[in-house]
């Protein structure tokens, strides 16, 4: 058998030699924590802005229970090495012997920060991806390899932490992951000068959070979700699409074409946004004829497509949205197999691609081809993650993530005119799983694309980028 029951791992979670240790140096150990206390402060605080809406978080600490002192959450549950190390950080703090499994599946993230003390740590996760519940967060604290090797060398010369523990570096805990059925949504770094010189080390540790620069840091984040996720018992889940419109009153007909080859049970949204032409009549038009389907329609704002697609969803029944532009560029049975592969996999949210696949001719201007790859380089860098398209429309996600979403829109510096870096962003902030789904870009068959001003939406979009990474990374 893989792994212990977790209720029979109270005497043998830790190692032998960390017990020991921890018991024996606790008042040396608790001098040196005082020392690094603004460590624990930035992990803490950093961990804030990964988790931000935690209700109640479980945390498995080993002499490190100081680090619950920032967290912002209604409950914090720590399991502790030794009695000696519970003390009152935080008025919402409970110490555990034990956290049963109740207590773990109430949980809307689980902190691991002992992981280098556990006397089976794959046993330990995996029971943890048994039952954790399928919207919860893992997240693990890990040291990057080199730092490893100093840290062992230091502890010749200083004492603060076991001669003898588990030599996990990050880059091998990514293998045991998926092992233990879990994967990875977001990776973060920091900390890179773990010596407190006032202003100094806050504003270097700043810095070497950059691309290439992080590779240097210390402490490794990383935020985990189960790749099993249980069976739903329930009914077919229903899907809402959102069409925002302007000016596309000979594009509406050709939509009837797709809703009658579509499910019946689809609910079908537009949202003209103050149209100069017949949009509106058009979409009233195939409402009536098409009333064994569901169609619904309001005015948008006619602020910009964001706003107009916000509404849309605001007022969506459906547990699925699909974001589907009016142009017609991409096809139902692309949207249909971008669903398909939502339901039936770890995907919390689907960008859909166009650059994956061959276009057709004059299905993109050269300019927006180009500007597409630099934004997918930026989001690349951002997301650490490789990502092929930021810009194009079509967004899948479950409903019940974007009032989480939604609560950051507008919010990265300017407005987001289009929505695509609002939704993006803010499913990489909430560490919902990004999946790419490669679509066919078909040329307008009506129509002009919207996307003019190139310079003005170019430089909107790189300030959004420049913000997200301060607030994803830099703001307390």
């Amino acid at each position: 058998m893989i792994m212990k029951n977790f209720q029979n791992l109270k005497d043998s979670y830790f190692l032998d030699e960390s017990v020991k240790f921890f018991d024996e140096k606790a008042e040396k150990r608790l001098r040196f924590l005082e020392s690094k206390n603004f460590l624990f402060n930035e992990i803490s605080e950093f961990i804030n802005n990964c988790i931000p809406y935690s209700k109640k978080i479980s945390v498995f600490c080993a002499g490190n229970s100081i680090i619950s002192k920032k967290l912002q959450t209604d409950k914090i549950l720590v399991k502790e090495i030794s009695n000696k190390y519970k003390i009152n950080y935080n008025n919402n703090l409970i110490y555990k012997d034990k956290i049963d499994k109740e207590d773990l599946y109430d949980s809307d993230a689980i902190l691991i920060a002992d992981i280098e003390h556990q006397s089976n740590p794959a046993g330990n996760l995996l029971n943890l991806s048994k039952n954790m519940n399928d919207d919860a967060r893992l997240i693990i604290l890990s040291k990057n390899l080199v730092w490893m090797f100093i840290l062992k060398i230091l502890k010749i010369f200083i004492t603060f932490s076991p001669t003898k523990n588990n030599f996990l570096p990050t880059n091998y805990l990514e293998n045991l992951y998926s092992s233990c059925e879990l994967e990875i949504v977001r990776r973060e770094r920091l900390i890179a000068i773990p010596v407190n010189i006032p202003v100094v080390t806050n504003l270097l540790n700043k810095i070497f959070r950059l691309p290439v620069l992080n590779l240097l840091c210390v402490s490794n984040i990383t935020i985990l979700k189960r790749i099993k996720v249980k069976e739903n018992i329930l009914n077919k889940k229903k899907i809402s699409f959102i069409i925002p419109c302007k000016n596309e009153q000979n594009n509406i007909p050709l939509i009837k074409n797709q809703i009658l080859l579509s499910d019946q049970n689809y609910e079908f949204i537009f949202g003209d946004d103050n149209s100069d032409d017949n949009t509106i009549n058009e979409i009233k038009k195939i409402s009536e004829e098409l009333n064994n389907y569901k169609i619904n329609y309001y005015n948008g704002p006619g602020i910009c497509k964001s706003e107009n697609v916000y509404k849309g969803i605001n007022i969506s029944e459906g547990e699925i949205i699909v974001i589907y532009d009016a142009d017609l560029t991409v096809s139902f049975n692309d949207i249909e197999f971008a669903i398909n592969i939502l339901e039936n996999t770890n995907a919390d949210f689907i960008n859909c691609t166009r650059m994956i696949y061959p276009q057709k001719d004059k299905a993109m201007k050269p300019l927006n081809f180009f500007g597409n790859i630099f934004f997918a380089f930026l989001f690349s860098l951002l997301f650490r993650k490789k990502i092929t398209d930021t810009l194009c429309g079509t967004k899948i996600f479950y409903k019940k993530d974007w009032d989480k979403i939604k609560e950051d829109n507008g919010k990265w510096g300017v407005r987001d005119l289009w929505g695509d870096f609002d939704l993006l962003i803010g499913a990489y902030k909430n560490n919902l799983k990004i999946t790419e789904v490669p679509i066919t870009y078909h040329e307008r068959v009506e129509g002009k694309t919207k996307m003019t001003s190139l310079f003005s939406n170019t430089s909107r979009m790189i300030w959004i980028v420049i913000a997200a990474f301060y607030k994803l990374r830099l703001k307390k």
